[in-house]
Formats: structure tokens, C-alpha cells, sequence
């Protein structure tokens, strides 16, 4: 070899090993900060990638990675800081926009969900199934309903429909593209010794706008040998995303078994992530009473676990020198379409949302107990059923003393979209 070549050959050596080196360094630090995310030590993985990234500041995974750490730890601003470094280095591959899809949805930008989600369809991100999901998803929060339901209906896609996932959100944007609702319902209450009451609805809702609802629905009572019924009509108005408002103004034709006037407002709100609030006002007058006015003050809580969901709502009864409180807890446990679930109700106090209850106009004295249990079923994409089944122990004014007798509830509904 020749004399010249030795050292060259030498150096090159040398400086190969130490590139070896520091690149081993590099790996090592960053498979460290990766076993520290794993087992949620955030901050620590963030340390060690840092060193990572000061050692080598072109490896754009590295970049993806301290992003995800970022959204992990819910700082989507500063992930997608780190996100758009990795872009600048054109690192756009399945590691990329598995993440930047992820971290776009996380928080809750979903109009740059759907750019992104465009952008790696065009440069081949692989993962058709996520890629979809991701995109029905951004539809769906950004009203694009036709767009998603297309999307879906391609026939490259239709076998994705048997995904549970992929199918429920299908099914989403086909209900929220129907703007109009329908809805029935029958209860039956029976009694140990007096005749059964009766009470028939029937509603009608659409959407006139976005984030514009109006509802109508015609109650029917027999009970006592007689007949009421009542008109209300209530308008939910979008106040910002997923907050709202709650009008309503019911009126009864005779008022012997209804409330003659029934209004109310409240409002609902998203405090956290999921999590549901709301606060609200109700007054109803009854003109065959002694007491006419009853002012109600309400709001619930609400709190959704995995599939499980629970509310507590409270009413606070105002009826002239009589005062009252009765509370209502719900807890639900939905399967893996929205529409199928189970459902249990308990109660301490006469419910002023009972309309059954209410048209006794002497609610606000008495005292019940109640349970019910139901289950509520899809029947196709559109339609859905429920059946209700309960059993309250409540207080009645007989012969001008508080005595208590059992009544057994039977409920069913249907709601048909179009």
C-alpha cells in the first residue's frame, strides 16, 4: 500500500468509528427516552431527547417523537411546533402522519384534520384504515356530512363498514345529515288499587340552520277520566361548539291534568373534556290550583368514562312558601354503536320533569322514591327503540292525609330520522 494512503486510510478509520460512536449514542438516548414515555415519565423522556437532538439535530424521527411526548402530555401547540420541523426535513412517511393525524385530532383542530388528512393521501400514507377513520372523524366536527358519507360509500372503502369504528361514524354523519326527527312514545302507569294512566307523545324536530334546532311535541293524558293535552315547543340554539341553549314554552288546551304554561331556558356547556354542565330556570302554572306558581331552579353534571356515562341532576322547587329539592341520577352503558345501551335511572323527591308528575300541581308537598331500567336498541342507521320499566313508591294527598301506594311504569319509544 502505498506510503501516502496509510494515514488517509488511518484517519478515515478513526473518524468512521467516532461517527459509529455518536450515532450509537444517539439510538441509545433515544431508545432511553422512549422506555421513559412509556412508562409516562414525560419530562424526562423530553431530557433525554433533547440530548438526542443536540448530538444530532437532523434526525426528523426524533423531531415526530418529542412531538407525541408533547401531545402525550396535552401541549399540542408546542407538539406541532416540533411536527412542522420534521416537515421542513421532508420527512413525510407513515411515521410522520400517523402522528401529525393523531396530534391534529387530539387537539380538536379539525379543519387542519382534513388538510392533513388530504395531504397524506397524496403522498401515500399507507395506512388506508386509519387514513379513513381519521377523515370521517373531520367531516363529522366540521359538518361536512356529504363529503364523509361519499368518502365512505367509495367502493375501494365499503369493506371497511364491517369496522366497528368505521361503521358507527358512517352512521353518525348519515344522522346528522338527516335534519329532520320524528319521535313516539307511550307510557302506561299502573296502580294497586285505582285506574292505569295513559300518556302519548309525539315530537318533531329539524334542523334550520347550523347549530339550530327547533322541536315541537303533542302530549295526550287520560287519567281520572280525563283528557289534557299539551303543545310545546323548544328551540336549541349552538352557542359555541358543543355549548348550548335551551327555550322552551309549553301550553295545556283545558289544564286539568297538564300545567297550563310550561317555560323554561337553561344552558349547556362542555367544562372539560368529557364532561357536560348545564344550569337552567322553569316556571309552570297551574290555574285549578291553590298554589298556581311553581318556579324551578335545575342544572346537571355529567361524566363520560370509556363507554359509561352518568349525570346527577338536582331541582329546586319554589312553589309560593312551600320549597323542595329532588335529585335524579342517570347512568348509562353504551356498546359499540351510540344507539345500543343500557340504562338505569333512580330518584328521591317527585321529578318536575315527570310531565306525569308535574300535572298533579301538588308535586311540591309530596315525597317519592323511584327506579327505572331501560334499554334502548338500534333498529337500522336511522332508527332506534326504546323500552322503559320502573317502579316508584310514592306519596299521595288522600282524604286530606299523605298516605303512600306503589305505581308501576311501562315506557317505549321510537325516533325515525329523515
Amino acid at each position: 500500500m502505498n506510503k501516502k494512503i496509510v494515514p488517509l486510510f488511518i484517519f478515515f478509520c478513526i473518524l468512521g468509528g467516532e461517527l459509529a460512536d455518536a450515532q450509537t449514542n444517539v439510538d441509545s438516548l433515544l431508545n432511553a427516552a422512549i422506555l421513559k414515555a412509556r412508562h409516562g415519565k414525560y419530562d424526562e423522556a423530553l431530557q433525554e431527547a433533547s440530548r438526542a437532538l443536540k448530538a444530532d439535530s437532523t434526525r426528523a424521527d426524533i423531531y415526530v417523537f418529542v412531538a407525541n411526548v408533547y401531545s402525550w402530555s396535552h401541549k399540542n401547540d408546542s407538539a406541532l411546533i416540533f411536527m412542522e420541523k420534521a416537515k421542513e426535513m421532508n420527512y413525510l412517511n407513515d411515521d410522520f402522519y400517523s402522528s401529525y393525524l393523531n396530534i391534529l385530532l387530539r387537539s380538536n383542530d379539525y379543519q387542519a384534520l382534513v388538510k392533513a388528512a388530504e395531504e397524506a393521501e397524496k403522498n401515500g400514507y399507507s395506512d388506508t384504515k386509519d387514513l379513513l377513520v381519521k377523515q370521517l372523524i373531520a367531516y363529522g366536527e366540521t359538518g361536512a356530512y356529504e363529503k364523509g358519507i361519499k368518502l365512505a360509500e367509495q367502493e375501494k372503502y365499503k369493506h371497511y363498514l364491517a369496522n366497528d369504528t368505521i361503521d358507527q361514524l358512517y352512521t353518525a354523519l348519515l344522522l346528522n345529515k338527516r335534519t329532520n326527527l320524528v319521535a313516539l312514545s307511550y307510557s302506561l302507569d299502573m296502580f294497586d288499587n285505582a285506574d292505569p294512566h295513559h300518556l302519548v307523545s309525539m315530537g318533531y324536530s329539524k334542523k334550520i340552520a347550523t347549530g339550530n334546532t327547533l322541536a315541537a311535541d303533542i302530549y295526550y293524558a287520560h287519567r281520572f277520566s280525563k283528557n289534557d293535552f299539551m303543545i310545546e315547543l323548544n328551540d336549541y340554539w349552538t352557542i359555541y361548539k358543543k355549548n348550548y341553549l335551551q327555550i322552551g314554552f309549553g301550553y295545556a288546551t283545558n289544564a286539568h291534568l297538564f300545567p297550563r304554561y310550561r317555560m323554561g331556558i337553561e344552558y349547556f356547556f362542555t367544562p372539560a373534556d368529557k364532561w357536560e354542565t348545564s344550569l337552567g330556570v322553569r316556571y309552570m302554572n297551574y290555574p285549578n290550583a291553590a298554589n298556581q306558581d311553581v318556579f324551578i331552579f335545575t342544572g346537571s353534571v355529567g361524566k363520560y368514562v370509556g363507554n359509561h356515562w352518568i349525570s346527577v341532576r338536582p331541582f329546586y322547587v319554589l312553589q309560593n312558601d312551600l320549597q323542595s329539592l329532588s335529585v335524579v341520577i342517570k347512568y348509562r352503558l353504551y356498546g359499540k354503536n351510540p344507539m345500543n345501551y343500557w340504562g338505569i335511572e333512580a330518584g328521591v323527591g317527585n321529578s318536575p320533569d315527570d310531565i306525569l308528575t308535574t300535572s298533579q300541581s301538588s308535586f311540591n308537598e309530596l315525597l317519592s322514591y323511584h327506579i327505572k331500567v331501560e334499554k334502548n336498541f338500534k333498529l337500522n342507521r336511522i332508527s332506534d327503540f326504546n323500552i322503559r320499566m320502573g317502579y316508584m313508591y310514592e306519596q299521595i294527598n288522600q282524604n286530606s292525609t299523605k298516605q303512600y301506594r306503589n305505581r308501576y311504569m311501562v315506557e317505549a319509544g321510537y325516533k325515525y330520522r329523515f
